[in-house]
């Protein structure tokens, strides 16, 4: 056994890897099967005791996917349509999955197939530097404190806290330092999804919209009928109306918390590839900065509140929900935004919103901005037009104060904006798909530093996502 001495102790040096991650989430695992496949040897620390993150414990089992992105993301939901013998990808951009089978599919994927090596229930603790680089890692588990050497590192915790510990600069929301508002999901069972639609297709005054919505999320209560029935996403939002109509008939239905909190933005639910379940994405939490534990803790309480009224409503008002439950809550916040970690290049709204190209790009991306408002009202939408896309460069995936971190999904280089557009599911999956990619062509041409890249060389092998 090997150890090092950290904070006036010696500790054991649990493993010497070419790349660890941190964080086994959507980036993380995409970092992880890119890297391990090429024959790096990984080794990732995850808090959680499951891969996937948001997709997964978050229960974010929506993934949104442009038609350009043909990499691990689109891997991942072929494979879950094999299992569970569906075609849910022919849905795309927007892809129902479960969450319990992405679970078992990504430890198949990461784990036994790649080889990497993880450790679940893992937290990185300390960061330490050898001037611009990076060199160990401590992590704290049931172990206790172990060290983690590195040839490379890469941060795909979201909230960017191996950057946070090794001093990488950062910024934190918009310039009073909220992020896009953040949401716990629930899903709930037993659903008669057929009753609400014949009753919606009945009285479309009660069930008309008033809250904006993207456009390909207005769908009508027939279509989602078909959408149902031939394995494609299907979209139930806003429920304003009846909300209001609801509570003035039973004005002690609600207390004035609850009623403020479900009228932030309505209720909104989707379905999930079992036909009586849905996914529920309407809880808000205002004015988050996402870099406390105390504001942490206490959001996730307010999470399971809201959800809990919520769901009160729509089991006693909403058609169809009778008989249903809640079967779970997210068992970590659905968080859009916390700190980003700043890199060579900061991707910006104008680099969105202009359709922007990059010499050095790495990971094309269809979305538009996307901003929940950080006081938790309405949310600012600005959609692209068909067929239109951006790339995001190589500069803004790795930390401007270090020679050797990569930083993947939504703690990547962006500024408040142009997060809003590139944090979705197989997105940061890309991202750190392309960070594996380049640990793994630095590590085999035994280079040392993140700007030794042959970017030519990785946009070939990254055609998938470009």
């Amino acid at each position: 056994m090997k150890y090092v001495t950290w904070a006036g102790r010696e500790i054991p040096l649990a493993a010497e890897a070419d790349l660890f991650i941190a964080g086994g989430g959507c980036a993380g695992t995409g970092a992880a099967i890119a890297a391990a496949r090429a024959g790096l040897r990984v080794f990732a620390a995850e808090r959680m005791f499951a891969l996937g993150g948001t997709m997964s414990c978050g229960l974010m089992s929506k993934i949104a996917i442009s038609a350009s992105n043909h990499g691990i993301a689109e891997e991942l939901i072929k494979r879950l349509d094999a299992w569970q013998k569906s075609n849910f990808i022919a849905s795309r951009h927007e892809v129902p999955i479960d969450p319990e089978l992405a679970k078992r599919m990504l430890d198949r994927m990461v784990i036994e197939e790649a080889g990497a090596e993880v450790r679940f229930g893992a937290v990185v603790c300390d960061a330490v530097r050898d001037s611009r680089g990076i060199e160990y890692v401590v992590i704290d588990s049931v172990n206790g404190f172990e060290a983690v050497k590195a040839k490379y590192f890469a941060d795909c915790t979201g909230d960017g806290q191996l950057g946070f510990k090794a001093g990488a600069s950062y910024v934190l929301g918009n310039d009073e330092g909220y992020g896009s508002s953040p949401t716990l999901m629930f899903r709930v069972a037993n659903v008669d999804i057929e009753k609400l639609i014949t009753e919606m297709e009945s009285h479309p005054d009660i069930y008309a919209p008033e809250r904006e919505t993207y456009r390909n999320h207005m769908i009508s209560p027939g279509q989602n009928r078909k959408n149902i029935a031939d394995d494609k996403y299907a979209h139930f939002a806003d429920f304003v109306k009846l909300i209001r109509r609801k509570t003035e008939e039973f004005p002690d239905f609600f207390t004035e918390w609850e009623l403020k909190m479900i009228l932030q933005r309505g209720i909104i639910f989707m379905n999930q590839p079992q036909k009586n379940h849905v996914l529920v994405n309407s809880t808000r939490i205002p004015y988050f900065r996402g870099n406390d534990s105390a504001e942490l803790s206490g959001a996730m309480v307010s999470g399971r509140r809201q959800a809990e009224a919520t769901f009160r409503f729509m089991k006693a008002f909403i058609p169809g929900f009778e008989e249903a439950f809640i079967m779970d809550t997210g068992s970590m916040l659905g968080i859009r935004e916390s700190r980003r970690i700043t890199g060579d290049y900061i991707f910006t709204e104008d680099d969105v919103n202009g359709l922007a190209k990059f010499d050095d790009a790495v990971v094309s991306n269809f979305g538009g901005i996307e901003i929940h408002s950080v006081d938790g009202q309405g949310t600012a939408i600005t959609e692209l037009g068909g067929g239109d896309y951006y790339q995001v460069p190589y500069r803004s995936i790795i930390a401007k104060d270090l020679d050797n971190l990569f930083i993947a999904g939504r703690c990547f280089s962006a500024s408040h904006g142009a997060l809003s557009a590139a944090r979705n599911i197989a997105y940061c999956m890309a991202l750190g798909q392309a960070a594996g990619s380049a640990a793994a062509q630095l590590v085999r041409g035994g280079k040392r530093n993140v700007r030794e890249i042959d970017i030519k060389a990785l946009q070939g092998e990254l055609g998938s996502i470009l």
